[in-house]
């Protein structure tokens, strides 16, 4: 019965952890968090609920289960450059790891994630899905060459977002890092990525805290 989910706010919030359902409020999850949902869901005060844990419940509306191929990136410590390092997953549509790679998001001097447009920070956490399954398309300057365009499922200011080749990550300039987008940091983690969106044609990118 366990199966996995992941947060999905209507504004990129966060997402309240209750003791009971519609219990106190003991905690919360970042949009985009990856749960494990153990229990049936019991309705409450005109809402659904689901445990996620011991004494853990969460509204099920704001929960998300994705049963194609996706793109899970969770923010983590390390940094390339003082580029925070996203540890990215690759998954299939049966939830089978095929490649891990590193990603990077925003310029190194603006860390924190932002929902302003032009931030050039990194993307807030939370559910993109991608434009176009499959299609990695052929785009030069900062994009190293390749690009796959992906859209919020979220209310944010961030717009034209895609995933791409970052060159400029290991140079350790004034131009390390994205834009605002997300990308691989070396040429193997472009064609690892490259080869799994056309190959698995993932329909969404989850970025997440880690």
């Amino acid at each position: 019965m366990p199966y996995t989910a992941y947060v999905s706010t209507k504004d990129g919030d966060t997402l309240s952890v209750r003791k009971e359902a519609y219990g106190e409020i003991i905690g919360s999850l970042g949009n985009g968090a990856q749960v494990k949902v153990i229990s049936e869901p019991k309705l409450v005060n005109s809402m659904k609920w689901v445990q996620i844990g011991v004494n853990r419940w969460v509204a099920l509306d704001f929960l998300k289960v994705i049963k194609t191929a996706r793109v899970v990136a969770t923010r983590t410590t390390k940094t390339i450059n003082g580029l925070r390092i996203y540890e990215t997953r690759l998954i299939d549509s049966t939830g089978k790891v095929i490649n891990t790679v590193q990603g990077v998001s925003g310029r190194a001097s603006k860390q924190t994630p932002s929902h302003v447009s032009g931030s050039q920070a990194p993307l807030p956490f939370g559910i993109y899905s991608f434009d176009s399954p499959g299609t990695v398309e052929a785009k030069g300057g900062e994009f190293g060459g390749v690009w796959s365009s992906v859209t919020p499922t979220f209310k944010t200011g961030r717009t034209e977002i895609g995933v791409h080749y970052d060159p400029s990550a290991l140079k350790n300039d004034n131009n390390s890092g994205t834009a605002g987008c997300f990308a691989t940091p070396t040429p193997k983690e472009r064609d690892i990525m490259t080869n799994f969106i056309r190959s698995y044609k993932p329909t969404h990118l989850i970025v997440c805290e880690g």
